[in-house]
């Protein structure tokens, strides 16, 4: 078993992230994190461990690998492009940055590079695109470094963000807003949930050493789900008065119509997701309540 002590995590901020930090902090890792110099530090602020914070410029980041140890690099950070950003903030975000990590690591041998990469095509979005394109440099590169990159499907929780698809929508539910327009919704979709998504992480962690070269694992509930039963259970457990119009948005040309995990490479190394899409969904509209 791999020993790891120091982990370098991008994203921190972000809400994936500052899960996987709260959790490595808890396991007694060391944390370097790299942020943007104007993140909001709202969601670890009151966070106890050892850690310390690096920019995302060239030479912050070089600094942390000169100042640390790091065994393992875990990148979460992403922009989704969902708040109007152009195609330019979205390559930087997805490819630049973390292109720019890479090297450095490479530079000073590090072992490990787990990338929370994506299951959508290349050619659905600008998102996707530049989050394979980088998934296809670490393979280039993986006689470097030894690479996890994980295919993450659509995970979710409590306290997500708003632009996420199912905490949206529980907000618009719960707020009864009269009229909520959707696609047909038949498009079937893999939903995680985020406690789901952290004990895979710490799997991989724990089991390094099974990995070399370049390593490809799908991350879902391995459960396939449509859009529209979805939406309708949201409904349900949310006791919404909300109409639903399935149907009154087009579906993109890029859609894609079904996404779900092959778990089984994660089920080998004894990881089983916990919640069911109930369930998890019943957490998120309990924790409104509080």
């Amino acid at each position: 078993m791999e020993t790891i002590k120091t982990v370098l995590l991008t994203g921190a901020t972000g809400y994936l992230g500052s899960r996987l930090m709260e959790k490595m902090l808890k396991a007694n890792y060391r944390v370097c994190i790299i942020k943007r110099e104007n993140s909001i530090l709202n969601q670890i602020k009151n966070f106890r461990g050892d850690f310390k914070f690096y920019n995302n410029d060239d030479e912050s980041i070089k600094q942390a690998f000169l100042e640390n140890n790091i065994d393992l690099i875990v990148h979460t950070a992403t922009l989704y492009g969902r708040k109007g950003e152009t195609i330019l903030q979205i390559k930087e975000a997805n490819l630049d940055f973390p292109l720019l990590v890479l090297k450095y690591a490479i530079e000073y041998n590090v072992g490990y590079f787990i990338n929370t990469g994506t299951s959508l095509p290349i050619y659905t979005n600008q998102y996707a695109l530049f989050k394979n394109q980088f998934s296809q440099c670490l393979e280039f590169l993986s006689s470097k470094i030894n690479v996890i990159n994980v295919l993450l499907e659509h995970f979710y929780g409590p306290g997500d963000e708003d632009s996420k698809f199912i905490t949206g929508m529980i907000h618009k539910m719960k707020q009864n807003v009269p009229k909520i327009e959707l696609t047909l919704g038949i498009q079937i979709r893999d939903f995680i949930f985020i406690e789901d998504v952290l004990t895979a992480y710490f799997v991989l962690i724990k089991n390094l050493d099974k990995f070399k070269d370049y390593n490809s694992i799908p991350l879902g509930s391995g459960v396939g789900i449509t859009i529209k039963e979805v939406v309708k259970l949201i409904k349900v457990y949310s006791e919404s008065h909300s109409e639903l119009v399935f149907g009154a948005i087009p579906m993109r040309e890029t859609e894609l119509m079904k996404s779900d995990a092959n778990i089984s490479k994660l089920n080998e190394l004894g990881w089983f997701p916990k919640y069911s899409i109930e369930d998890g969904l019943k957490l998120v509209i309990q924790s409104e309540h509080k």
